[in-house]
């Protein structure tokens, strides 16, 4: 079978979308920003890739290329009787002639077919929503060097099974700063460190120390992980059994189970649970203290006395962690940086001490957050030695 190439078009977080996607396709390269592309040698199913993969948005076949972008482009969409809708997105250093729609408009219509088209608001790219929403046919065009590439949208993001597991469970909090269950997923896969071809032939044991609701969990049990969390709050232990509960009987033909979630230090986790047991930690733990958030202004000895704190926590969980973990085990763990005062205060003192406590550095950081946040989430990989 020829090889055909097919482009992942990411989301908000690039960075993690790509190490995701690589995690599971070795093979995928970045060829422009926010674009990746993937060669294979057999037939894939991309709809159900799309819903295992938390930061593509669209998966794009390649249908040909182009040296420039006028009317002719309408060659590449797919004629079946009746009428239909057809949008055009460009990636790359590039943006879309004015009148290139109506030109493929206008050349279509010529040939006896009735289409609308359909435009973005910011001119570049469509939104996976909106090209599910009208049915649309999507050429996507890249800009390389000296032409472009044009693939065919043939999959895109699930967008309400995401909103429902985010906002239908019935414990959710947008104020709690949570993260979102597309960047739980992106961690997940990556934590599992399988390719595609080899998932599922083990299931994999997935440790949130700092669980909250649960939102690492469930999206480790969508992944077919066995899931065990743990939190020092009774009250949130309870609401991530009651999401997860409610996540299982939403997903019975999942194979993720979750085996405990309980009340206890992240500190002291090595208590409960038994030696090398968890193949991965994946987790978003306590970043100090929020009241600092909406503040123009902080004393640096109080921010220096919180990033003190942080380490001590930090330090004591990943020196307990070591002994759950499998050997070559991996964590991915979010570690604040707080930008005051045009200042930037990090928990240094971790990474420092990250081969004393018997881990590698095998990513990171990868700043998830936004612009103008306090507290910015970096996100490490550490590898047990």
């Amino acid at each position: 079978m020829a090889t055909t190439e097919y482009f992942f078009v990411f989301g908000r977080t690039p960075q993690l979308a790509l190490l995701e996607l690589r995690t599971l396709f070795p093979r995928a390269t970045c060829i422009v920003d926010d674009v990746a592309m993937v060669p294979f040698d057999r037939l894939i199913n991309p709809s159900l890739l799309i819903t295992l993969l938390g930061g593509t948005t669209k998966i794009v076949q390649k249908v040909g290329e182009a040296n420039v972008l006028d009317g002719q482009l309408s060659g590449f969409l797919s004629f079946d009787s009746g009428s239909f809708t057809y949008g055009v997105s460009i990636f790359g250093d590039s943006t879309l002639p004015k009148t290139l729609l109506s030109d493929m408009k206008n050349i279509l219509e010529e040939g006896g077919h009735h289409a609308r088209y359909i435009t973005s608001r910011e001119g570049k790219a469509l939104s996976s929503v909106v090209v599910d929403k009208e049915h649309a046919q999507e050429l996507v065009v890249i800009r390389l060097k000296e032409h472009f590439v044009v693939g065919k949208t043939v999959a895109v993001q699930p967008y309400d099974a995401w909103s429902t597991r985010d906002y239908g469970r019935p414990h959710a909090d947008a104020k709690s700063g949570m993260l979102p269950p597309k960047v739980a997923r992106m961690l997940v896969n990556i934590a599992i460190g399988e390719t595609f071809a080899s998932r599922g032939e083990r299931q994999k044991t997935i440790l949130d120390p700092f669980c909250g609701m649960g939102t690492i969990l469930a999206e480790g049990y969508m992944s077919g992980c066995r899931v065990i969390g743990c939190d020092t709050s009774e009250s949130v232990v309870q609401k991530a059994r009651e999401n997860l509960s409610w996540l299982v009987a939403s997903n019975p033909d999942r194979k993720g189970a979750v085996a405990k979630i309980f009340m206890g230090d992240a500190v002291h986790v090595s208590d409960v649970l038994s030696p090398a047991s968890v193949h991965a930690i994946v987790s978003e733990p306590f970043m100090g203290s929020t009241d600092i958030v909406n503040k123009k202004t902080v004393e640096p000895s109080r921010i220096r006395n919180i990033i003190k704190g942080l380490e001590k926590l930090y330090i004591g969980c990943l020196r307990d962690w070591v002994h759950v973990l499998v050997p070559k085990g991996k964590i991915i763990i979010a570690l604040p940086a707080y930008a005051i005062s045009g200042r930037i205060y990090f928990v240094k003192k971790v990474i420092d001490m990250c081969e004393n406590l018997g881990y590698t550095i095998v990513d990171g950081p990868i700043e998830y957050s936004r612009p103008q946040a306090v507290v910015k989430r970096q996100f490490y990989i550490f590898q047990k030695i």
